[in-house]
Order: structure tokens, then sequence, then C-alpha cells
């Protein structure tokens, strides 16, 4: 996918002013936003040659600029954003933000670091990285990639510039859709937070029925259809990580919420629940306690998927009454 199919990245990017660009920039969003391709594209416009305003493209892409760092990883550790002597990473060796950004820029006018999950730092690591924001050396960037904003320490965002990649309206994103000759899915078949790429990457490997299927085997454990340790093995079995199933679990909730709220007839596979009777209370408070355990879900060294799912979904069926 390129940047200028992107109707929404063009629009944010043009409102950038490069004249008055800050060292640290933050750019935080859902995943599946192109946020990443947000920041090569800043990256483009950042790394000019020095001799000319020419920039060059392929080795950018290729993560082979020489003042340009992308690090792509997983989890973002302390010898990733400072020496270590004893810890080095298999990939990159003993290559850190810090030293790349205390080297004098060779090909381009300015060296840039990009750092994607930027909330898979702890706070170590961002104490580390504070350094190079608090004292940048001349003409050094930070680019911080972020899908949960609020996993990020006050003092990095005060020192950086905030670009915030917001969800596209269903009517946008059914419009991009037809514009990718996509017309026979529709936005409501996906839940709300599924972004544009996401739906795309899902739709090549035939994985967007995951939801509906999930919504199913939720529906058959509330009306008793199936017990607790069957809907464990169902729910387990889809090919989706826990923090998916997480996702799945507020959406569903969600939306069971707001038509209680709003006093609307649910539609579709949902129809079962127009006459189910629940303390919108207990919801809230459910939804409250996942976002916890999506926030926390990095932190944590290893989670029980199977006594999450049994805590999560006993609650549920302890909430909703058919």
């Amino acid at each position: 996918m390129e940047f200028k199919d992107l109707k929404w990245l063009n629009d944010i990017y043009t409102n950038i002013n490069f004249d008055n660009i800050p060292h640290g920039i933050i750019i935080s969003g859902p995943e599946g936003l192109g946020k990443k391709l947000l920041a090569k594209e800043i990256c483009s416009k950042l790394l000019v040659n020095k001799n000319s305003n020419l920039v060059n493209m392929e080795l950018i892409l290729a993560n082979n600029h020489p003042d340009y760092f992308y690090l792509n990883k997983d989890k973002i550790l302390l010898h990733h954003i400072t020496y270590r002597k004893n810890k080095w990473d298999e990939e990159i060796g003993h290559r850190n933000v810090n030293d790349f950004l205390n080297m004098t820029p060779s090909l381009a006018k300015n060296k840039v670091a990009v750092i994607t999950n930027g909330h898979t730092m702890n706070d170590e690591s961002q104490n580390a990285l504070l350094k190079s924001l608090e004292e940048p050396s001349p003409n050094t960037f930070i680019i911080i990639l972020t899908n949960r904003h609020k996993s990020l320490l006050n003092t990095i965002y005060s020192r950086c510039q905030v670009i915030n990649v917001n969800p596209l309206k269903k009517a946008d994103l059914n419009e991009w859709l037809i514009s990718k000759g996509i017309s026979d899915v529709n936005a409501t078949d996906f839940p709300s937070f599924m972004s544009p790429l996401r739906i795309l990457d899902d739709l090549e490997k035939n994985e967007h029925l995951n939801f509906k299927e999930f919504i199913n085997i939720l529906i058959d454990f509330l009306s008793s259809k199936s017990d607790i340790h069957l809907t464990i093995k169902s729910i387990t079995a889809l090919d989706i990580n826990l923090i998916m199933k997480i996702n799945y679990l507020i959406e569903f909730l969600k939306i069971i919420l707001k038509s209680k709220l709003l006093s609307e007839n649910l539609s579709g596979i949902y129809n079962t629940f127009n006459n189910s009777t629940f303390s919108n209370l207990k919801i809230s408070n459910l939804i409250n306690d996942l976002n916890d355990l999506r926030f926390d879900y990095f932190k944590v060294p290893q989670i029980n998927e199977t006594h999450v799912l049994n805590y999560f979904l006993s609650e549920v069926k302890n909430s909703i009454k058919i």
C-alpha cells in the first residue's frame, strides 16, 4: 500500500509545519491506520541530502540509510535505547537510539530514529530516551509510534509533538474499500476498532469472519447452549491472539451497552439480546477491567489465556441474562 492511497494520512502530513518541527514526535493511533507509512513519509522530508534537496527513498524504504535508524521490535528494551555492555540484540547488536543520535549526519542534513511499538517500553527505557529528548544533538529527530498513548510517560509527552491518527468513520471506510475494488464486504461486518489496513490484511488472509465466529461462540455460551469449558476451547482455537480476543469482547459489550443506553433495537446476530437484562454499571466495569488488562498486557511477563477467558466469560454470564 502506497502513502498516496491513504487520504487520511495525506491530510495529516500536509498540516505538519516542517519549518518548526520539534526534535520529538509521537504518532499515536490504533493499529492498521498507516502510522509507519506516515513516519517514513516524514523521514523522507527530514532526510534530504546535504548537497541537494533530493532524498534517497530507496535507502529509507530498505532501512539502509546511514542517517536513519528504524527500530522495529515487538518489544523495545533498554539496550535498544542506550548502550549496555552485557546486553545486545541478535539482529542489530549493540546499536542503540542514543548512540545513533549522538553521531554526526553523514549523507543527509539530519538524523532520524523511528521507534515502533513505543507502548512496549518500560519506564526505565523511556527514562533513558529522555536524555536524547531533553538535550537533543543538533539536527536530530525521534519519532515514536504507539497504539496506546497512555503507556508513555508524561515526561515523554511534554517534550514531543503528538500527531493523532484517528479511526475512520464507517462511511469513509466504506468509500475507501470501494475505491480499492472491495464491494462485497461492509465496514459494519467488522468491529469498530478495525482500521482500513487491518481489514485488507484480514481479507487477504481470509480471517475476516473471526469476529462473527467469536460473537456466535459467545451467544451460544450466554444462551447456555455451550458450557464454559467448550466455549474457552472454541475461542482458544480461533487464529487470533489474546489481545484481539479481548478487543472482540470489549466490542461486544460496548454494542450491548450502547443499545441499552440509547434504547435501540439490535439487529442481525445481536437480536438475541434485545430482551436481555443486565446492569449498565456491571457492563461498564467489565469494559474498564478489560481495558486495564489490555493496557497491562505488555508489562506482565506471561498471562494465562485460559485463566483470563474463564474469569471474564464467567463475569459476562453473571452480568447478562438472556
